[in-house]
């Protein structure tokens, strides 16, 4: 297992509080990546065509099965923004060939004992399946945010955003939601570009937060978007 020197990559001389972290290679059995690969994710892979999607697949399952695969009966209440529009007049789009709503799938799947909730601005992509249930949200706005949490009066295990995938939106999305976080909860936001990663460091720099910055290189590959930003509060167990 190589790990990579951050420090040596990236000039982050300036990070102080919030830990960066490090990751390596791909698990090669993980299941799900599998469930990535079945409904059309691009979160994790196994193999690596055919997918419904032009680029190269995320890394992320393999952090998320770190996290996850000793305790995944045990989460009851999921969260994510952004279906995966099929819509390319929307933006973050899937292309035209996205499967919406893949990954609120997997999260199904792989969370057995859990209910999920997917958010999206394409009203067009919204759908309702065993244990999945989706609203219009537009990310940007708090009242449009608020309005989707007054739904759940119960507190989410594991909120993901997986929107917009712009600096204010995230932030705007962290400001009107982190209060429905349950105490072990854990908040992610994915494919944080490079150019974000500071932004989001000086925003989270004395935060009552725990967080924690996850680039995961992949080999042979640029680093592009391929990084998490995870978020817990400090009064976790763990």
């Amino acid at each position: 297992m190589k790990l990579v020197d951050l420090y040596a990559k990236w000039k982050f001389r300036n990070l102080r509080k919030n830990q960066i972290s490090q990751y390596y290679s791909k698990n090669d059995s993980c299941h799900l990546a599998y469930l990535c690969d079945f409904y059309g994710s691009d979160k994790g892979e196994l193999k690596t065509t055919g997918h419904p999607y032009p680029w190269k697949s995320h890394t992320y399952t393999d952090f998320y099965s770190q996290l996850f695969d000793h305790c995944r009966t045990k989460v009851k209440y999921v969260f994510e923004c952004g279906l995966g529009t099929n819509n390319t007049d929307v933006k973050s789009n899937m292309t035209s060939t996205g499967k919406p709503g893949a990954s609120l799938r997997v999260w199904r799947d792989y969370f057995p004992n859990a209910k999920v909730v997917g958010v999206d601005i394409d009203s067009g992509c919204l759908f309702k399946e065993s244990r999945i249930q989706t609203y219009f949200m537009d990310q940007t706005c708090p009242t449009s945010i608020k309005q989707v949490f007054n739904k759940f009066p119960q507190k989410f295990d594991f909120i993901v955003d997986d929107g917009l995938h712009e600096y204010h939106a995230g932030k705007t999305l962290f400001e009107n939601c982190i209060d429905n976080l349950s105490n072990e909860g854990i908040y992610i936001i994915e494919d944080v570009k490079q150019h974000d990663v500071l932004n989001y460091e000086k925003y989270f720099r004395d935060s009552e937060y725990r967080v924690n910055f996850i680039v995961m290189y992949r080999q042979n590959d640029v680093l592009f978007d391929n990084t998490l930003i995870m978020i817990r509060k400090k009064n976790m167990s763990v």
